[in-house]
């Protein structure tokens, strides 16, 4: 780990959200980042490419959650989850800061891919989130915060693993 950051004290993981993995979403967020490759709108072009279906552009897992987090596949509530597999309000650290006054800031991301996410797959997430920690800059002390997420299959192997650091300049 850099030599900048501490010992990071994680709370405890969300419970598990379900998505699928769907064509439009995949070859909208395709457009969106400008990548033309056709192996990512066609079958045909992905199975000449030796994949089994479309696969998804590199860092689409990080937005996939906001089109295919559908109420009937989230698992119940023996999951660890709730009925609906949404996290509650007060999972979300990041509804608390939506009335702070300050300026938020994407740090870096980072993706470990154990294998290439389809679609037509359908992904479990966990997520945890680091305690903030203080880091000075020229604008002064901000809030360093490490979101880490791990999808895998409903069967449990893994797939993606996440790692997004959020900055907060708080107003003075």
């Amino acid at each position: 780990m850099d030599a900048d950051v501490p010992e990071l004290t994680w709370k405890p993981w969300s419970a598990p959200v379900r998505v699928q993995i769907e064509r439009t979403g995949v070859s909208v967020f395709n457009k969106a980042v400008k990548d033309r490759n056709p192996v990512y709108r066609s079958d045909e072009a992905a199975h000449a490419a030796g994949f089994t279906a479309i696969p998804c552009p590199p860092t689409y897992t990080f937005v996939m959650e906001h089109g295919g987090a559908w109420p009937d596949l989230q698992p119940g509530p023996d999951s660890g989850g709730s009925a609906s597999g949404a996290p509650d309000s007060d999972e979300n650290p990041t509804i608390a800061l939506a009335d702070v006054k300050g300026i938020y800031l994407h740090g870096e991301q980072h993706f470990e891919y154990h294998r290439t996410p389809l679609v037509g797959d359908v992904l479990e997430g966990r997520r945890r989130t680091s305690e903030a920690y203080v880091k000075h800059s020229k604008r002064g002390a901000m809030q360093v915060t490490h979101y880490e997420t791990h999808w895998r299959t409903i069967h449990g192997a893994p797939v993606v693993t996440e790692t997004i650091v959020g900055l907060f300049i708080p107003e003075q």
